[in-house]
């Protein structure tokens, strides 16, 4: 039976955001169910189409479902809330809040209200970072692993197994970039995104652990 070490090993990926994600929920009360319906559909769509020529293209706009509901307090009475939820993901940040802003003339009508709920936004790495972090875990085990041979009078050998156990990732405090599950609404409201700032876009450090068992004589 082959005598080993076996010592834990992690490395660091610094990752940026490379798209922003929103979720828009439209929603339209009204008196009457089927008055409700039609109109949420007309927004839906009225929506959709103030995107694209905002500036979305097709790939960056995606259905997100559909809601409805009767308000408690009104159950006795007519009165009927209708929501619909449309994605966006967007590469370029500054586009993203021009085209959501261009939507405020839909959201005037005092039955119509819009809430956006930015998503976690999506972090990417080169391969070249991703590859430097598994070298640099392979190497902080080898060196764990040669203290405890050192110590124990044994010779390290040759890696006999090498297992991935996942990777963890900090917050970066950003909107939707969360440590539980948590959305961060609000209302439509007009703003200046044609007047913007550009900064650069939140970062963070995921760390990929392993754990490597060294054989020793």
């Amino acid at each position: 039976m082959d005598t080993y070490i076996e010592v834990a090993g992690q490395g660091d990926i610094a990752e940026t955001v490379v798209e922003q994600r929103a979720a828009l929920t439209l929603t339209v009360k009204a008196s009457k169910a089927e008055a409700a319906f039609e109109e949420a559909t007309r927004l839906r769509n009225d929506t959709i189409r103030a995107l694209k020529a905002a500036g979305l293209g097709a790939d960056e706009i995606s259905e997100g479902g559909r809601d409805t509901w009767q308000p408690w307090y009104r159950r006795k009475s007519a009165g009927q809330e209708v929501s619909h939820r449309v994605l966006l993901r967007c590469r370029d940040t500054q586009r993203l809040y021009l085209a959501i802003d261009a939507l405020q003339p839909l959201f005037e009508n005092a039955r119509h209200s819009l809430s956006v709920d930015m998503l976690q936004p999506r972090f990417d790495a080169s391969a070249e970072a991703e590859s430097a972090a598994r070298a640099a875990a392979i190497q902080q085990a080898r060196a764990r692993a040669q203290v405890i041979a050192r110590e124990a009078g044994v010779s390290l050998g040759s890696v006999a197994q090498v297992e991935e156990l996942g990777a963890d990732a900090e917050r970066t405090g950003s909107y939707g970039d969360y440590g539980f599950a948590m959305a961060a609404a609000a209302p439509l409201a007009a703003s200046a995104a044609d007047d913007f700032e550009a900064i650069d876009g939140a970062s963070r450090v995921r760390r990929l652990r392993f754990r490597v068992r060294f054989l020793i004589s």
